[in-house]
């Protein structure tokens, strides 16, 4: 992922933005369907945070990464911005929108609603085998918030979630729940890592005692309490991102004072 600045909204996807092409195995889709595996790699690029709000998506840059012709990632794309993922920018290219605090808060509700649903079902499903592949995850993801690797906790987030969802076998929810992914996902970049849980009270815990116990009130619980404990952060970032330009200089000059 690219440094925070201007270069962000005005560049393509980076190198690492994207899923390597030895992930195509995970997304069981063939080399033939181009469209397909430009779809699903951008797509699972936003879910998991690899592209950043404003960031400019140009369609020669991502071609050459994905190693196709401008034709399918240009069929990806309106894809993708007919389910709000994206938003036409100037020059025919993409952006990655900026979410209103309004349309975060919805989002954020509905996530509530349908991953709460998703984890319930779960703790009626869920393996052995799975509880202790999201006990590794688990400290995988805070060995690397330790080590402050923002994409490698979002990739390992993403995947400890979608674990638990498709363990609900609830098809539908889980498109669903992806969907709104795709549209938060770029936010969790913004994550304030300065107030990170310990390793005891950090939010998944909770969701993973429920699962084991075979408790499935508690898991649509703790996976509510997940959800509201990280967007007490997004929500802030949110706001940062609406105001006006104006505004962010005045606050970025006072700040830049204090700190001296």
């Amino acid at each position: 992922m690219k440094k925070q600045g201007s270069r962000d909204a005005d560049a393509s996807a980076s190198s690492s933005a994207l899923p390597m092409s030895t992930e195509l195995d995970w997304l069981h889709v063939g080399r033939d369907n181009l469209h397909a595996r430009a779809y699903l790699m951008l797509r699972k690029a936003l879910m998991a945070g690899r592209f950043r709000p404003g960031q400019r998506l140009l369609l020669k840059p991502l071609a050459e990464e994905l190693g196709v012709s401008v034709t399918p990632v240009r069929e990806a794309l309106l894809r993708l911005a007919s389910e709000r993922g994206l938003v036409p920018h100037q020059s025919r290219t993409m952006m990655v929108p900026v979410l209103s605090v309004a349309r975060f808060r919805e989002i954020r509700d509905i996530r509530i609603e349908l991953e709460g649903r998703a984890a319930e079902a779960a703790a009626n499903n869920i393996s052995v085998s799975d509880i202790i592949a999201l006990e590794k995850m688990q400290e995988q993801l805070m060995l690397a918030r330790r080590q402050r690797d923002v994409q490698t906790v979002l990739a390992i987030n993403e995947e400890f979630h979608f674990r638990i969802y498709r363990s609900s076998d609830l098809p539908v929810v889980c498109g669903l729940i992806e969907s709104l992914w795709v549209q938060i996902g770029p936010l969790l970049t913004l994550n304030d890592f300065s107030a990170s849980a310990t390793a005891k009270d950090h939010p998944h815990r909770a969701i993973l005692a429920s699962l084991a116990a075979k408790d499935g009130a508690g898991a649509r619980l703790a996976l509510a309490n997940d959800i509201m404990w990280a967007s007490r952060y997004l929500e802030k970032a949110v706001v940062r991102l609406n105001q006006p330009a104006e505004d962010k200089k005045k606050r970025s000059s006072t700040t830049s004072v204090g700190a001296n």
